[in-house]
């Protein structure tokens, strides 16, 4: 029973390095102020999806969807379209809300 020990332990180690960290596999957040108020900061990650955080709420997952130009990622609530420098930030059945890249303030 030894053996079957030692093969326990390396398979709960093996898949301790299975563990799956969103943030890890982004390259930088890249921010946008919405002409309403709110500023989103944005990961783009692995797998086609981006991480949209509204100002200190909690962030949301949207997979890449099919777009005639920019990047368009969205849920059945939410929807994220980037053109180059600016963005569309939609809520629901909410107006759009129009937002530009931003340089990270200090200490981001």
């Amino acid at each position: 029973m030894r053996f079957s020990g030692y093969a326990l332990a390396l398979g709960a180690l093996a898949l301790a390095g299975c563990t799956y960290d969103d943030a890890s596999d982004s390259a930088a957040s890249v921010y946008y102020q919405c002409d309403r108020g709110p500023l989103l900061t944005v990961d783009y990650l692995e797998g086609d999806r981006v991480q949209v955080q509204v100002g200190d709420e909690e962030p949301l997952i949207l997979p890449q969807v099919p777009a005639a130009s920019g990047a368009k990622y969205m849920t059945a609530r939410h929807t994220f379209w980037d053109r180059g420098d600016e963005a569309t930030w939609t809520v629901g059945r909410m107006m759009p809300m129009t937002c530009t890249k931003v340089a990270p303030k200090r200490g981001m």
